[in-house]
């Protein structure tokens, strides 16, 4: 699959085509093909703004939240990686094009769009894995419709991350089962198991029960009807949920009499 990658030198644009087909152009002979995937990228990013655009959120971490989420939503519409041309192990190819079109806020034409620049981490140097990791994440995520993901994970990437290295708990029946589990908590109570040592200590336990390999690890959360599943996941939680210690009174301290 033939992507053209921006450049930006002492502020002149230029760009260059990348594929994985072995020849001696480097992939120039494919510059059609790259500039066509180029414009569907527009259309894609375009679509991701407009998702993330007009939802509220509380901080800025739930807004980079709902953006890789958007980013996810808007790459599954635009069934870029269905295309006939692409391998999966050429996506790379596609995030890092993709990167460098938010990072340098290039349109097709050579068009500058600002509001891209906000869509992935901002960061000096280029991390190709971080990218890589926004957009696979953003896939991930956008399986739940967005309310959805941010009541599973209190629009906390760092709390998806959990659940997503983990294998045996990525499906998104066991994100549902999650997400109903915690709504069923009192609004105190939820926002406990929502922070960050408090989410990681819930996919512990999960993991410990739906195992990734291993004894235990032939039926996962996918086999599961979605009232089995629930069951199960009230079952292996509702220890935790009991350890949690009440919320304790302050009393007024008394007056010290007068010696």
């Amino acid at each position: 699959m033939p992507v053209k990658i921006w450049d930006r030198t002492n502020g002149t644009l230029s760009s260059r085509v990348e594929t994985s087909r072995g020849d001696s152009y480097r992939g120039e002979r494919y510059r059609p093909d790259a500039e066509a995937l180029d414009r569907r990228a527009d259309q894609m990013l375009d679509r991701a703004v407009e998702l993330s655009a007009p939802v509220e959120v509380e901080d800025a971490e739930q807004r980079a939240f709902v953006r890789c989420w958007a980013i996810g939503r808007a790459l599954a519409e635009s069934e870029l990686l269905q295309s006939e041309h692409l391998e999966p192990q050429e996506w790379e190819w596609l995030w890092l094009a993709i990167a460098r079109k938010c990072r340098l806020g290039i349109r097709a034409d050579g068009s500058s769009e600002e509001q891209w620049h906000t869509l992935i981490p901002n960061r000096a140097l280029e991390p190709k894995r971080i990218e890589r990791d926004i957009f696979a994440t953003g896939l991930w995520l956008q399986e739940q419709r967005l309310d959805d993901a941010l009541a599973t994970f209190g629009g906390r990437l760092s709390n998806a991350r959990e659940i997503q290295r983990r294998e045996s708990l990525r499906s998104v029946n066991l994100r549902s089962a999650l997400r109903r589990w915690l709504q069923s908590l009192d609004p105190s109570r939820r926002a406990r198991f929502l922070k960050g040592p408090q989410f990681v200590n819930i996919t512990k336990v999960l993991q410990r029960r739906w195992p990734s390999r291993g004894p235990g690890s032939a039926k996962r959360p996918v086999h599961f009807t979605d009232h089995d599943l629930d069951r199960e996941l009230h079952r292996v939680l509702a220890q935790m949920d009991a350890d949690e210690p009440p919320a304790t009174e302050i009393l007024p301290v008394p007056p010290s009499r007068p010696c």
